[in-house]
């Protein structure tokens, strides 16, 4: 093993104990043991990315960090947005209008033909996440605000975890029977696919029954990734 190597074991180490790298992001630290949930930002890109319409579109992003989805959108002759109160990717690329902020927060005149929500609804209003007040449905009152920002016959990209109901503060919330249909009002699901995450192991395509199964755990859940649609 090289030393480049090794410092990294440490790092790795270092960070699923004590939660380094979430804290210097300005995010809660991690639960003991740190999740497990390795792999899900890509399957999440992935989905985002594949269903992504040509172009030109006029697109916003909700939390971007650093996703290489921003660049694939203006690859695509994309006009776009993004919005995020922890990581500025404009430092990274150019080419868009970047917005530090909380969504919550966020009014627009224009409307969109393309909004992403990438592992992020499941966030909002959880109080200890970027020194947020508690709203408990504040994920509901993000997803109202999106379907005002959307043109008719625009598109909603959006993953979230998905499995029985569960709030595990101050991380994320799970959505199961009670709560996905609620996240989903006003939107109708044009295509949709789901994972389950084998512990420490990779995740593997399942249905949304088994997925709305997936018992609560604090540092694992399954997946949801959906192409919504907003009602006129």
């Amino acid at each position: 093993m090289t030393v480049g190597s090794k410092v990294g074991a440490i790092v790795r180490g270092a960070d699923k104990r004590f939660g380094v790298i979430s804290l210097l992001n300005g995010e809660p630290r991690p639960p003991r043991g740190g999740f497990d949930l390795d792999g899900e930002k890509l399957l999440d890109w992935a989905w985002v990315c594949t269903n992504l319409p040509p172009g030109p579109k006029r697109a916003l992003e909700i939390g971007p960090g650093k996703s290489p989805i921003i660049p694939a959108m203006l690859s695509l002759g994309y006009e776009v947005t993004a919005i995020d109160n922890s990581i500025d990717p404009a430092g990274l690329i150019d080419g868009f209008r970047f917005i530090r902020g909380d969504f919550t927060d966020f009014s627009s005149e224009q409307r969109f033909d393309v909004i992403v929500a990438c592992s992020v609804i499941e966030h909002i209003g959880l109080a200890g996440r970027y020194n947020s007040n508690e709203d408990v449905d504040g994920d509901l009152k993000a997803m109202l605000r999106i379907h005002h920002l959307l043109e008719p016959g625009g598109r909603l990209l959006i993953t979230i975890p998905v499995g029985r109901d569960a709030v595990h503060k101050p991380w994320h919330r799970v959505y199961g029977r009670e709560r996905l249909p609620r996240l989903f009002e006003g939107f109708t699901t044009v295509k949709s696919r789901f994972f389950e995450k084998q512990p420490g192991g990779p995740w593997f395509n399942t249905t949304q029954e088994k997925a709305l199964e997936t018992p609560v755990n604090i540092r694992r859940y399954s997946l949801g990734e959906m192409l919504l649609h907003p009602h006129n």
